[in-house]
Formats: C-alpha cells, sequence, structure tokens
C-alpha cells in the first residue's frame, strides 16, 4: 500500500487487503492496470473499486427493500385515508337521506331523496371496491418485499466462498447463544478451526486452488455436524464452529471427527490431480455462564494456537 502511495482507511485497506488474498481476479485485473499505469488510487477511486469490487451488494438489496417497504406503508396510509374522508362524508349524506325522507312530502320528493341515496351508495360502493383492490395488491407487494429482505439478509450472512456464515452472521449467532445460556444456563461450546500452512498452500498451488481448499473445508464443517450445530468462515483461513448444548468434551469429539475426515480427503487440483497434506488444527472452549463473546473466542484461540505450537493436525481443549 506505501508503495502505491495508497490511502490509509477502512476501504482501502479492504481493497488492498483483497487484492493481496487472490480471490478477487476482477479486482485483481483493474488495480494492476492502474498500478502499472502509475496512477495514485485517490480516495474518490479508492471508494469507487471498494463499491465495485468490496462492498456488500446484499447490504444493498436489504436497504433497497426497506425503503420499498416504507414507500409502500406511506402509500396505505394515504389510501386509508382518503377512504376514511370519503366514510365521514357517506355519514353525513345517510344524516341528509334521513331527514328528507322525514320531511318528504310527496311520493315524487321520497323517490328523488331515494334516488339520491342509491347514487350515493353505488359510489360508496365503488370507493370500498378501488380499496379492497389496492389492499390486496399491497398484500402481495408486502409478501414480495418480505420474501426479498429475508433473502437479502440471509445472502448479507453468508461466505459466498465456502457457502456457510460469514464473520457478520457467526458474531449475531455468537451473541444470541451467548444470551440465552447467560439467561437459560444452556451450554454451548467454540472451535475455532485453522487450515495448516495454508500460506505455503497458496504460495504452492496457486490461489484459486486455496479457494479449493476453503469450499472443501467449509463443506466439511457443514455436512460433518448436526443441523443444530453452526458453521462459519471466521475470516481468511479460520473457521467457527458453534454447538448449542454441547459440552467441551462432545465438542472436542466433534473438532476430531472434522479433523480427521479432511486429513483422510483427497481435494483434487489441475489436471485431476490429487493435492494431499491438507490438515487443519483446532481449540475448543466451553461457554462460562455470564462471559463474554469476545472472552470465549480469545480461549478458543489460545487453544486453536496450542494445536499449532504442539504440531498442527490436532484438536486442544482449553485448560
Amino acid at each position: 500500500m506505501s508503495r502505491h502511495a495508497a490511502g490509509y482507511a477502512p476501504d482501502s485497506y479492504a481493497l488492498w487487503y483483497e487484492y493481496v488474498r487472490g480471490g478477487n481476479p476482477a479486482l485483481r485485473a483493474e488495480l494492476d492496470q492502474l498500478v502499472n499505469a502509475c496512477e495514485r488510487l485517490s480516495h474518490e477511486l479508492t471508494f469507487e473499486l471498494h463499491q465495485k469490487h468490496v462492498s456488500d451488494h446484499a447490504e444493498e438489496s436489504v436497504r433497497k427493500a426497506g425503503a420499498g417497504l416504507l414507500e409502500l406503508m406511506h402509500t396505505m396510509r394515504n389510501s386509508v385515508e382518503v377512504a376514511s374522508s370519503e366514510a365521514t362524508e357517506f355519514d353525513a349524506q345517510l344524516a341528509a337521506f334521513g331527514e328528507g325522507i322525514s320531511s318528504a312530502e310527496s311520493p315524487e320528493d321520497m323517490r328523488q331523496h331515494v334516488d339520491t341515496m342509491r347514487s350515493d351508495v353505488d359510489r360508496m360502493n365503488r370507493s370500498m371496491s378501488a380499496l379492497t383492490s389496492r389492499l390486496e395488491t399491497s398484500h402481495q407487494e408486502v409478501t414480495r418485499l418480505q420474501s426479498e429482505l429475508k433473502r437479502a439478509r440471509e445472502e448479507a450472512s453468508l461466505d459466498p466462498l465456502s457457502g456457510i456464515l460469514n464473520r457478520r452472521g457467526f458474531d449475531l449467532e455468537l451473541s444470541r447463544l451467548c444470551h440465552a445460556a447467560s439467561e437459560q444456563g444452556i451450554a454451548f461450546s467454540l472451535v475455532m478451526v485453522d487450515i495448516d500452512f495454508f500460506k505455503k498452500i497458496n504460495d504452492t498451488y496457486g490461489h484459486p486452488f486455496g479457494d479449493q481448499v476453503i469450499r472443501a473445508v467449509g463443506q466439511a464443517l457443514s455436512q460433518l455436524t448436526q443441523r443444530k450445530d453452526i458453521a462459519a468462515r471466521y475470516g481468511g483461513e479460520e473457521f467457527a464452529l458453534l454447538l448449542p448444548e454441547t459440552l467441551a468434551a462432545g465438542a472436542r469429539e466433534v473438532a476430531d471427527r472434522v479433523r480427521a475426515a479432511i486429513a483422510r480427503g483427497t481435494i483434487k487440483r489441475g489436471g485431476n490431480e490429487p493435492a494431499g497434506n491438507i490438515t487443519i488444527s483446532a481449540g475448543v472452549a466451553q461457554y462460562v455462564r455470564g462471559e463474554d463473546p469476545l472472552s470465549l473466542i480469545a480461549r478458543a484461540d489460545r487453544a486453536l494456537y496450542a494445536s499449532k505450537q504442539g504440531g498442527r493436525n490436532r484438536v486442544t481443549l482449553d485448560g
């Protein structure tokens, strides 16, 4: 970043991190072109590239769906206000009809009052029919927007590469579990997972194969756990497993089962040639009632570090 006089702002760090990580070919190609042209990235250009290649488009979908719901609510409020005004007017017409009937002096006067009332009733029926139609259309639109909003929120919490939860989704689930555990005393455990020698894998086989390894580990974490368990990509080559209603010993068994399956597995690279020795290390920590999420993550991370220091391809229990 300093070599290319890049700005030191969050969107700039994110942009260059994605460039170095190599998982975004379009970003890499455009940045290479700019760098080769010796063009310094201004704040405006950095923001533009971040929006184009890095920004979370699902977040924009959430915003648009929410705006659509607000606009629809505004439209329906106006429709109800018009209907209310027409109902008030009709009430006045009913009162006038009653007075007219009581004061009618001839059958002809009576007929005129009845004809006027019939016309007012027809107009009110048409108004109510139009409102009913608008309400039905709005109900369908609300259903569509709710579905769109739900889908966008789900996409905003998923990691597109591994197919499991991203860091945002993990943080939300961890917070939810911590709250439930503190309130109800329900145990759960956290497993932090790291792909061993991932930088060497990228350097040896290239970033596309590194992405393939990340996808394979994400699938293994998802497929080798129970439906209630929560798998997430914590960041880079690091993953996390949240295991509700699971004590540390049980979590260690789950982590070791995943570790063994990955160590036995074979991931094919270019030319259908297998790449062996893909392994993971893991650290396990059980939630302590009243503990904050960061403390739990720190303990699981320490256990993960112990697995790394102990030779990798192993699971270590905190404490």
